[in-house]
């Protein structure tokens, strides 16, 4: 008689109707793993965005003006491109009021699976004297010494290790550092000082399968820090407005753009989620009634051998948070090592920046959703719990013949 409390009722309960038990955790399994996956990947985004707006420290980038979507999918999403513009274009910049300093970048898409790495990446060359995206991080790293002609700084997707030696159009160089993760087009780049760039150019001819045919005086992009308290988006429209043939992207604009690109499809996952949830929600308030009534006998037994209301209504209650507990658990669990396992392949597929919460942040979200599947799970079943735990013993027995 001591083992039969309230958990020991409950636990056998559970394990009495295998099927029932499967059917209600497969619910909320799939309701609160989607849940935490679209929750995980936006948060993921918004994380990356951040993180990569501020290495790259550009409030403004100036390209070839009709090349403003081509510029902001290379620098979110790290999708190789090429176009360029005469370096004037910096001079110019530069002479701009609110204009603090100006890096000039030359893009180079890089060979497909070329012999160094696997898939496409980006190749920029950087000027080290006025450069602010990758001295901050030469200071902090390398002692701020200055990179040799042929020493290269690569984004965390390269798969390289410092001092390992590879190949581009068939000039050699060393791998001096490698950037931390952001989840932006910074991890897919490999960042080049212009002399080396422009000695791999000029090589190029003779050392590689394909030529490279960029002038010494064209540049693809120029990158800007504002003054303090002056407005970016004053700045850009200066720009567009002084200077032909070119235009200016903010990064709000940037950040606004993937926003637009996820809005409808954050919108579905709105409805797909709230749909599956409410699915659960019937399924477990359905399936409990019926419970409710298929055990009226047994539960009028327990109260006419001195079980209260509180007891039974604790019961049902108590099982219904034992199914949600066990699929919550689990939908929690598949979800949370998909996405750190298939995180490159979700990143390719949605083709944005794609930066996995903290730890922390990941045990936060874990908690909140594992007490709304609780709390969706005491809810649905309260009200077959209200109603059997007030009936009479009587009453019920004779309801339940």
């Amino acid at each position: 008689m001591n083992r039969l409390n309230l958990p020991y009722i409950i636990l056998q309960n559970v394990k009495r109707k295998p099927y029932r038990t499967a059917a209600i955790a497969l619910c909320v399994m799939i309701a609160t793993g989607t849940l935490f996956a679209a929750t995980v990947a936006m948060r993921g985004i918004q994380n990356s965005l951040q993180v990569g707006l501020e290495r790259l420290g550009a409030d403004v980038i100036v390209v070839p003006r009709g090349q403003q979507i081509t510029a902001q999918e290379a620098f979110i999403s790290g999708q190789p491109t090429t176009f360029y513009m005469d370096r004037q274009i910096e001079n110019q910049v530069a002479a701009i009021p609110g204009v603090r300093r100006a890096s000039p970048q030359v893009f180079v898409q890089t060979l497909t699976n070329a012999k160094c790495c696997v898939g496409e990446f980006f190749l920029i060359g950087f000027d080290p004297r006025n450069d602010f995206t990758i001295s901050p991080w030469l200071t902090t790293h390398l002692n701020n010494r200055d990179l040799k002609p042929n020493e290269i700084i690569v984004g965390d997707r390269i798969l390289l290790e410092p001092g390992d030696t590879v190949m581009f159009y068939g000039s050699f160089f060393t791998v001096a550092g490698i950037l931390e993760p952001t989840g932006m087009g910074i991890d897919r780049t490999v960042f080049v000082p212009n002399e080396g760039l422009r000695q791999m150019i000029a090589a190029s001819h003779v050392r590689a399968e394909k030529a490279l045919t960029i002038a010494p005086n064209q540049i693809s992009a120029v990158l800007i820090k504002v003054t303090p308290g002056t407005n970016p988006n004053e700045v850009a429209e200066q720009i567009e407005m002084k200077l032909d043939g070119v235009q200016a992207i903010t990064a709000t604009q940037m950040i606004l753009a993937v926003s637009k690109q996820f809005a409808g499809l954050l919108n579905i996952i709105v409805v797909v989620i709230a749909a599956l949830w409410l699915m659960a929600f019937i399924t477990i308030a359905l399936v409990f009634t019926l419970i409710v009534n298929e055990r009226q006998r047994e539960i009028a037994l327990l109260r006419a051998m001195g079980a209260r209301q509180r007891f039974v209504f604790r019961l049902i209650v108590g099982e219904a948070l034992v199914l949600t507990a066990l699929g919550g658990a689990i939908g929690l669990l598949v979800s949370a090592i998909v996405l750190f396992n298939f995180q490159n392949l979700f990143e390719d597929r949605l083709h944005a920046p794609f930066l996995l919460p903290t730890a922390p942040e990941a045990i936060f979200v874990i908690l909140i959703l594992f007490g709304v599947a609780l709390a969706s799970g005491a809810l649905a079943s309260l009200q077959p719990a209200l109603r059997i735990s007030r009936l009479e013993p009587y009453e019920a027995i004779r309801q339940g013949e």
